[in-house]
């Protein structure tokens, strides 16, 4: 790869907790992390948020506002990430796709959870009121 990809994320809270997905591909195979993925020519981010979060999770929603943007190095890959707060507007709760499970979560359940770095550490400096948008690099060789 000879160029950083873009990639977005969708945070969805409801009743305190926090939707995540079960990583099925690397990076982060295994790992538990806010459903999203890369952007596809021609997409909006808005668009690309939609689409991933319904592929992975099979619910619609709406896109509300920006909430983190992450630089990721690390395992052959190089990102830059755009998240986005959202709510739900439609479908039910199903893992597909890149998603080997899906499933709500509080903060303190994800403090233990087998999650990326960065998305622990993002999901934490929101609760925590963090001004927005937050800024989070991780490299690693």
């Amino acid at each position: 790869m000879d160029r950083p990809l873009v990639a977005v994320g969708g945070v969805i809270i409801e009743r305190n907790k926090i939707l995540l997905v079960k990583r099925a591909h690397p990076p982060n195979k295994d790992m538990w992390a806010i459903p999203g993925g890369k952007l596809e020519y021609g997409e909006t981010l808005e668009d690309a948020v939609k689409r991933e979060i319904l592929e992975e999770t099979n619910l619609q929603v709406k896109v509300l506002n920006l909430l983190s943007l992450i630089q990721m190095i690390k395992e052959g890959f190089h990102y830059v990430i755009l998240d986005f707060l959202c709510e739900i507007v439609g479908g039910n709760l199903k893992p597909s796709s890149d998603a080997a499970d899906a499933k709500f979560f509080s903060v303190d359940e994800i403090k233990n959870l087998n999650t990326s770095p960065t998305t622990k550490e993002m999901l934490i400096r929101y609760n925590n009121k963090e001004k927005l948008p937050i800024f989070i690099t991780e490299i690693s060789k």
